[in-house]
């Protein structure tokens, strides 16, 4: 199952010490708070497609080396979030293509996979922006916890849809 209320209490957090730091004698207070619930999304990002993807053959692979193929050539393999480039083909790679295209024929349908694959090209040139540069000295800004929940709250909803989709048979 999807589960979004541990990032989401993660995030409230988050956003109640970046509130109480914008007072702060610190002027890089706040953006610690908002660089920290950048990247704690995108992990919850990437750990929900992991997620997804084990659920998706979940009592369907029996022996060991294709357990181990799953966990370390498909999931272990991929250290990224976008959709086309990363999750995708992990999917692909486990429940097959034909119902890959069915997935993403109900997504398209329903606009799910243009918000998904644009809030997740979004969120990751903030990640990147976070993860590859430094506070002191640099006068970088994240979006606020806020506006991270913001996102959660559009993206939630589609992947617990393609965890639906995924787990109908």
């Amino acid at each position: 199952m999807v589960v979004k209320k541990y990032i989401e209490a993660l995030l409230d957090d988050m956003e109640r010490k970046y509130n109480s730091a914008l007072s702060s004698t610190n002027p890089l207070e706040p953006t610690y708070y908002s660089k920290l619930a950048v990247l704690e999304y995108c992990g919850w990002i990437e750990e929900t497609f992991d997620i997804i993807v084990r659920r998706s053959v979940k009592g369907k692979i029996k022996t060991t080396p294709f357990k181990q193929m799953l966990e370390f050539s498909v999931i272990g393999n991929t250290y990224a979030f976008q959709y086309k480039e990363d999750f995708r083909p992990m999917l692909r790679n486990a429940i097959g293509i034909s119902k890959m295209e069915k997935i993403e024929q109900y997504l398209e349908h329903s606009t799910q996979l243009d918000t998904l694959i644009s809030e997740l090209q979004a969120i990751k040139r903030d990640r990147n922006d976070a993860a590859h540069t430094w506070i002191v000295g640099a006068t970088k800004t994240y979006p606020a916890p806020s506006q991270i929940k913001g996102r959660l709250n559009k993206v939630y909803p589609i992947m617990r849809n393609i965890y639906r989709e995924i787990i109908k048979e």
